[in-house]
């Protein structure tokens, strides 16, 4: 996943708060990024507001979440930690706020590695939004920091998304005089996912169908595009495609079978085309193309970032850093006539967490399968 570096310079006329500034909008990638906090919101309009430790006490890793719904007046919060003392031997945690103690965090009932903030912990939390404030975690002689960096500025953000400004809900600008309307929460779109042949049935092309489909797919493809392959200073999408791209060439030297078209069946009516588009140090992209089998010379392009096709589920999963702690993902589900967005996310900024912090959706919806059961 791309994220955008743009900077964006966004001004509300707010009382005593500073001006947004940061880059990145809140539906896409890590969404708005301020310092060391974030705010991104889905199609839902859930807006996911993460804060972490500064990058100079990155070995410390530790990161606040709050989860803002449309029109509910506090958001969920909670928080978690990276410890080199197993939790199971820590003493209580507490959340301290300019060395103030206000209370100790409530082991999350689901997840063993979480904390619950209480309401009136999360009171607190906003309170302190507007002023310069050292948020601490405390476990007996343990001790980590999560920045307040760009706090104002992300929660100010994902009010201005919510319709909060001005109004009685709003995290931090109750006092604006530029009042908005709150916004409702948008539904989740259904997808209705169709029969696709599983990895199970082993289903292949007829050799003579197959044989015509490598024969014709590169006519049927323009894998000319500039779209596809770029400029003379721009790489594009799928820079492996066309043999005549420098990147086609030195890896055709090594006889590279991840050149070659693989024909997909999806049911008896469609058949996808999948091409590698790009390889790097830790990532790689394919393109999948959907034939319909009574007219195959017009292929729909789904997407050129996908890296693997499952049981009627294509999936794009890439590493935002070389180390692996940062992940976007994209899946997109067969609904018997095309494949459908069915989720967008990533995990943020991470911050020193393996893996990453928080799971940070951009696209949500609900997916009902064949037997009418949602996933």
């Amino acid at each position: 996943m791309k994220t955008s570096k743009t900077l964006i310079v966004a001004t509300i006329s707010l009382l005593s708060l500073p001006a947004m500034a940061g880059y990145g909008t809140v539906s896409e990638g890590w969404g708005f990024v301020q310092d060391d906090w974030q705010v991104v919101c889905d199609n839902t309009r859930t807006c996911r507001a993460a804060g972490y430790a500064s990058e100079a006490l990155i070995d410390e890793p530790a990161s606040i979440l709050l989860t803002a719904l449309p029109k509910v007046a506090l958001p969920k919060a909670q928080i978690q930690f990276v410890s080199e003392v197993p939790l199971d031997d820590l003493k209580p945690a507490e959340l301290w706020l300019n060395n103030k103690n206000y209370g100790l965090l409530q082991p999350n009932k689901e997840d063993s590695l979480l904390y619950d903030l209480s309401a009136k912990q999360t009171q607190a939390l906003l309170d302190h939004a507007r002023i310069a404030t050292k948020i601490a975690i405390r476990a007996g002689d343990n001790q980590w920091q999560i920045s307040d960096k760009g706090m104002s500025a992300v929660l100010l953000k994902l009010d201005d998304e919510q319709g909060r400004v001005g109004t009685p809900i709003a995290l931090v600008s109750k006092n604006n005089p530029n009042r908005q309307r709150p916004k409702a929460t948008l539904p989740k779109p259904t997808i209705q996912k169709a029969f696709a042949y599983s990895a199970k049935d082993n289903k292949a092309l007829a050799p003579s169908k197959l044989a015509y489909f490598q024969k014709n797919i590169d006519n049927w493809v323009d894998i000319n595009a500039e779209q596809l392959i770029g400029s003379k200073d721009v790489m594009g999408e799928c820079e492996l495609i066309n043999p005549k791209t420098e990147t086609y060439q030195r890896m055709s030297e090594y006889g590279s079978t991840m050149l070659d078209w693989d024909f997909i069946p999806i049911d008896n009516s469609y058949t996808l085309a999948a091409h590698t588009c790009w390889l790097g140090a830790y990532n790689s992209s394919n393109g999948y193309w959907l034939i319909d089998n009574t007219k195959p010379s017009k292929p729909t392009l789904i997407t050129t970032a996908g890296n693997d096709y499952f049981d009627g589920e294509i999936s794009a999963t890439h590493k935002d850093r070389g180390i692996g702690d940062c992940w976007s993902r994209t899946a997109w589900i067969w609904n018997g006539e095309t494949f459908a967005k069915s989720e967008e996310s990533s995990t943020g900024m991470c911050r020193g967490f393996a893996g990453g912090a928080w799971d940070l959706p951009t696209y949500v919806s609900q997916v009902i399968k064949n037997d009418a059961k949602a996933q």
